[in-house]
């Protein structure tokens, strides 16, 4: 384990440290929050020693697709990155507008079954 100066892009502090687990693999971590990055060796050796490798760790912690930020999905209709996400991925302006949606077919669907049994 080793520390380095490095910012963490999460929440903005200078605490993370660098393990390596094995030879092939080197792990970023922060001691205030829960940040985690992994990477390979070969990676970490081509942006180690660059000046800028609190902008790389950032840029590389953002593209990564599995990482645990959480909040920052998109809403699948409307594309807001606003607020709680609830079922299936939509924010809650959504999720009313599908539950209205949904209701009034239910009532239209209803109201034809009833018609066609008088």
């Amino acid at each position: 384990m080793s520390e380095q100066e490095i910012e963490c892009p999460k929440c903005k502090n200078k605490s993370v440290y660098i393990e390596h687990p094995d030879e092939y693999e080197v792990w970023l971590k922060c001691k205030e929050c829960d940040f985690f990055l992994g990477m390979s060796a070969d990676e970490w050796h081509r942006i180690h020693n660059s000046p800028n490798l609190d902008s790389k760790i950032k840029k590389m912690y953002e593209k990564e697709p599995g990482k645990t930020a959480g909040s920052d999905k998109k809403c699948r209709l409307c594309g807001a990155s606003k607020g709680e996400k609830g079922f299936l991925c939509l924010c809650d302006k959504c999720c009313y507008k599908l539950l209205i949606l949904v209701i009034v077919i239910m009532v239209i669907g209803s109201y034809m079954v009833w018609i066609a049994l008088l």
